[in-house]
């Protein structure tokens, strides 16, 4: 009797280099075409095939494996993917080669004397000495500025050159994270589990400090080919070895040059996309909490016994990441009681809002050397449990919160244990990070469906178009054996509208979440032709159960709760969010708004907006349609974000051509040529591009 082919059984066969376990299961499947694809996929995304220190035996062990598996196929007549198969194993192993250039590196540096200890304490006290330097800086920006948005402080560096402070502090963790993993890599500093443990760090002098800047270089080096040979291997990003150089490049002494390009299918762009518009969305959301005054009132600080949300709150953060994931889940969060890979929303949201406020009091000392903040264990306990997390929660906290070989960043990991069973807490990482980016990025990690929100999120769609005063309802019925379920349906016009919701983390720019949201809206299109299909086989469906739709023109839509959307779909199914859905309905003007702390946020001048939602003074189906097919919120982003190339050293003679999508620099007038080429009337400068 042949099985399916097991995704799980090959991925354990894969881990263990096991030639022997993977080839009893290959033998007693049938290993059609479709599982061969499969097979073949799982290999390429195989982490355990990519062995980043050099070892003969384990290197031997892949190679057999590989080898043995394209034999297989051969005698199978699978020759194309058994060519597939040994072509891999030659890139894997030059994907190594990179890898174990970069530490080659490493030994050869300032700070290869170092014990691999003295090397991390010496890096982190170098980084919170620079963070430390870089925030005195930018306060003294934002007071000379009289500005409060940190999004548009610039610093100026030892040039006299104008940088951003986001972008230096997002730098200075990304190094020292990378350089976590090289050194755990290199040192075996990971448990069975996957937990990074450190040994004690001793302390550090100021000629460490200097010696490890090096370290600073080749971990940006390392995690730019980590990212690079991911996209490869997950998204099917360009990755193009070239020795044939111009002499030019002889002459700097490089011999060859990687080149990293995204693939063209657009998974990795809009993924790019909604990640930098939650950003700006929790970037907004601040701003309302800040300039609400009762809010300052109530965040009562961390030095009391102090109850979960809504009953009390510890900071003005919290308030945010409470009240921001509710938006962005549709759904007030603290009257959610669902656990979440063991906590409540609410009860995550605290974990990090302590944490946060235990590293905003070491900052206001200004004191570089408060920034690594000590914890035994029992005493981490004791202040979440004062804090609320209770009955066990503070320990199931911990365990998240701790820096792991599958975390994205520092951010969302900032304790890290040692072996002696304490941990330290990096105010480098916590003091400014967006809690709502965290647990959403955490619970991805974690592979947390949000989808149990779903029907929440459904809920909260059918009752806000009520207020609109248009009836939407949910259709749940059978036909021919199967379920039916359409979330969301309502009649405008000439149109039904249906809305398939769905709550999905976002890929937080790591290529291997990315591939696996990818796989998520391929499903989504699957279900929602599915649910197309049922309308046509069965148009009783209609008849019984919503009659004034029937003859309309059916219109499908995906609505994400957080913020990925597609311009014009897939297979005329519409990409959106509930952000730009619901705020089509609530005003026509898109467009800067002043601030203020005591005055909150001002109202879009008509004459200067963006875009106009609406051709009239109501919006219309037909509105909703240009909004659905070329969201404004979309437009405005996709038109500024564009590949830009960053030139990395990673071998002796070898550098990295990396290719990433970024922002380009954005004015209203720019907004306004974007929305006009979508379709929009703007404000400001219509006239003279003849607009109405």
């Amino acid at each position: 009797m042949t099985v399916k082919l097991s995704e799980t059984l090959v991925n354990k066969a894969l881990e263990k280099l096991s030639w022997e376990q993977l080839s009893v299961h290959l033998a007693a499947t049938a290993l059609t075409p479709e599982d061969v694809n499969k097979l073949i996929g799982l290999v390429k995304r195989s982490e355990s095939l990519v062995l980043k220190r050099q070892s003969a035996g384990q290197e031997k062990k892949r190679d057999q494996l590989l080898k043995q598996l394209a034999d297989l196929l051969d005698t199978k007549h699978y020759s194309a993917e058994a060519e597939l198969v040994r072509n891999y194993d030659m890139r894997v192993r030059e994907i190594d080669g990179v890898y174990q250039a970069i530490l080659g590196l490493l030994g050869k540096s300032d700070a290869a004397a170092l014990s691999p200890e003295l090397r991390i304490s010496a890096l982190l006290d170098r980084s919170n000495r620079e963070y430390m330097d870089l925030r005195l800086r930018m306060l003294q920006a934002m007071s000379n500025e009289k500005m409060f948005d940190l999004g548009k402080v610039t610093v100026k560096n030892d040039g006299e050159e104008d940088i951003s402070p986001d972008a230096v502090h997002e730098l200075l963790i990304a190094t020292f994270e990378s350089t976590l993993g090289m050194e755990a890599h290199i040192n075996g500093w990971f448990d069975a589990s996957g937990v990074l443990t450190l040994p004690s760090l001793p302390p550090s002098t100021a000629e460490n400090r200097f010696a490890v800047g090096s370290f600073q270089l080749l971990a940006a080096a390392w995690r730019s080919w980590q990212f690079a040979e991911r996209r490869h291997r997950f998204l099917d990003g360009v990755l193009e070895k070239h020795t044939e150089l111009p002499p030019s490049w002889a002459e700097q002494g490089v011999k060859s040059v990687w080149q990293s390009l995204p693939s063209d299918d657009g998974r990795e762009f809009y993924s790019n996309v909604a990640n930098n518009r939650l950003v700006e969305r929790l970037t907004q959301h601040w701003a309302t909490v800040i300039t609400t005054p009762q809010y300052r009132k109530i965040a009562g600080g961390i030095d009391r016994r102090v109850e979960l949300l809504p009953k009390q709150t510890i900071s003005l953060e919290e308030i945010h990441g409470a009240t921001a994931l509710s938006q962005l889940l549709s759904g007030e969060i603290t009257k959610d009681s669902t656990q979440y890979a063991g906590l409540t929303l609410a009860e995550w949201v605290r974990g990090y809002s302590a944490l946060q406020s235990v590293c905003e009091t070491a900052l206001k000392t200004n004191d570089p050397d408060r920034l690594t903040i000590r914890f035994s264990r029992p005493e981490l306990v004791a202040l979440l449990e004062q804090l609320g997390l209770r009955s066990g929660k503070a320990e199931i906290f911990i365990e998240h919160a701790t820096y792991r070989k599958k975390s994205r960043d520092l951010f969302d990991q900032p304790l890290i244990k040692l072996q002696d069973g304490s941990l330290i807490l990096l105010a480098l990482c916590s003091a400014a990070s967006s809690i709502p980016d965290v647990i959403l990025s955490t619970l991805g990690m974690l592979e947390v469906n949000l989808d149990g929100r779903g029907k929440r999120f459904e809920r909260s769609v059918i009752e806000f178009l009520g207020r609109q005063g248009i009836k939407a309802k949910n259709i749940l019925c059978d036909r021919g054996g199967e379920t039916y379920d359409y979330d969301v349906a309502f009649v405008w016009g000439d149109y039904l509208f249906l809305l398939e919701c769905k709550s999905r983390g976002l890929s937080g720019g790591d290529p291997t979440r990315a591939y696996y949201f990818s796989l998520g809206i391929s499903d989504v299109v699957k279900q929602v032709k599915r649910l197309a299909n049922g309308l046509k086989h069965y148009p009783d469906i209609l008849t019984s159960h919503f009659p004034e739709a029937v003859g309309k023109q059916v219109v499908h839509c995906v609505i994400n709760s957080l913020p990925y959307a597609m311009i014009d779909g897939v297979d005329d199914i519409y990409f959106t969010d509930e952000g730009s859905f619901t705020r089509f309905f609530q005003q026509s003007e898109i467009g800067p708004r002043s601030i203020g702390l005591d005055k909150g946020l001002g109202e879009i001048d008509p004459d200067t907006a963006v875009a106009f939602l609406w051709d009239g003074q109501r919006p219309t189906p037909e509105d909703l349609l240009r909004q659905l097919r070329n969201p404004i919120q979309l437009v405005i982003a996709t038109s500024h974000t564009k590949g830009s190339t960053r030139w990395i050293p990673v071998g002796e003679h070898t550098m990295l051509q990396l290719v990433e999508f970024g922002r380009t620099d954005s004015t209203p007038s720019t907004h306004r040529q974007a929305a006009r080429e979508a379709g929009y009337r703007t404000g400001a400068d219509s006239a003279e591009c003849g607009a109405p």
